[in-house]
């Protein structure tokens, strides 16, 4: 009787066990066909007729001329340089993302070129030639289509007239000023920093130093033990000062504005004037001093806003006004309140 008990009991979770990988494999299936719609749907949006495949290892420069001017990007060793200004810092994925459009585009359409028909190739948005280790492909970009907003594409020496997604062509729309790569130009992180010394347009010099100091608590030198296992902290310290405790959101500001990125970069190449730019009365003269080595940065105002130089750096580099309000604090700023 106990048998007979347990047995429709055994029989609905079997059943319920069905079900649930019933489920499973139903969500797999379905999981499985959108992965493939998505797909479908991507190279419908790209288009799926052959126009270039070049592989990306053997691509060296691409150059650029669009309304906005000529720029040529080229590739060594693993990075980009701008042929027209080395010196100047690109975006890497910037430069990427046309590597990646050139090295497999593909068209929605194919035409053939009708007589009369101009296509916006007489005047281009952008004509790009792309340099290999083989030679050389140029694609030039011409209107947008009205009714769909895709691009009429032809490659240099054929007939063949092809329309393009939109983002083909934006990519190589960039002027200088965006295909620049934010960075920090001293190579500053606010970790590595074991002290700064800065004077002010006034004379004034401020001079704070990292110190490592044990970590006071309630137990603290109550045995040999206790000591031997003492932990540390990094506390800066006035230089001139070091029994005075400083004000660490003030100490953290600094900090953050030394090793922070720089938004823009103006090179001798593209006329950079320091004299133009405030350099010869600056804000603030900074000395930062890390392990390996001791930097010297200069902030000043001109032209339109906040500049940086780093020494033996010729460019200019703007910055936020908070980064330079950050280093304009005299000595008793810095005193805890």
């Amino acid at each position: 009787m106990q048998y007979l008990k347990k047995k429709p009991e055994t029989a609905v979770l079997l059943l319920l066990l069905g079900l649930v990988v019933l489920a499973g494999i139903a969500l797999a299936v379905l999981t499985a066909s959108n992965r493939k719609a998505e797909q479908a749907a991507s190279e419908a949006a790209d288009g799926s007729i052959p126009v270039l495949a070049i592989p990306s290892d053997t691509v060296r420069k691409i150059q650029m001329e669009a309304r906005s001017g000529t720029l040529t990007l080229a590739y060594a060793d693993g990075s980009w340089s701008l042929a027209e200004d080395p010196d100047y810092h690109l975006d890497e994925s910037s430069c990427n993302a046309m590597l990646t459009a050139v090295s497999a585009l593909n068209a929605k359409r194919e035409l053939q070129e009708a007589a009369g028909e101009d296509y916006g190739f007489s005047a281009p948005q952008a004509t790009v030639t792309i340099t290999t280790d083989s030679g050389e492909e140029t694609l030039v970009f011409g209107a947008r289509n009205a009714v769909t907003g895709d691009v009429y594409l032809q490659k240099a020496g054929e007939s063949a007239v092809y329309t393009v997604a939109s983002s083909k062509l934006n990519c190589f729309l960039k002027d200088k000023a965006a295909l620049f790569g934010v960075f920090s130009p001293a190579g500053l992180t606010s970790s590595a920093i074991e002290a700064v010394s800065y004077t002010l347009a006034d004379g004034e010099t401020v001079s704070l130093k990292a110190m490592s100091e044990p970590v006071e608590s309630a137990g603290s030198g109550t045995s040999e033990a206790a000591s031997d296992s003492t932990a540390y902290q990094t506390v800066w310290r006035l230089e001139n000062d070091p029994t005075v405790d400083l004000d660490t959101d003030k100490t953290d500001a600094i900090l953050t504005a030394l090793s922070s990125y720089v938004s823009g970069q103006i090179t001798p190449a593209d006329g950079a004037d320091p004299a133009a730019a405030g350099f010869d009365t600056p804000l603030v003269t900074v000395q930062v001093t890390m392990a390996e080595k001791t930097v010297t940065l200069r902030y000043a105002s001109g032209m339109d806003g906040y500049y940086l130089m780093v020494e033996g750096d010729g460019s200019l580099y703007t910055v936020d006004q908070s980064t330079v309000q950050a280093l304009l604090l005299p000595e008793n700023a810095w005193k805890s309140e």
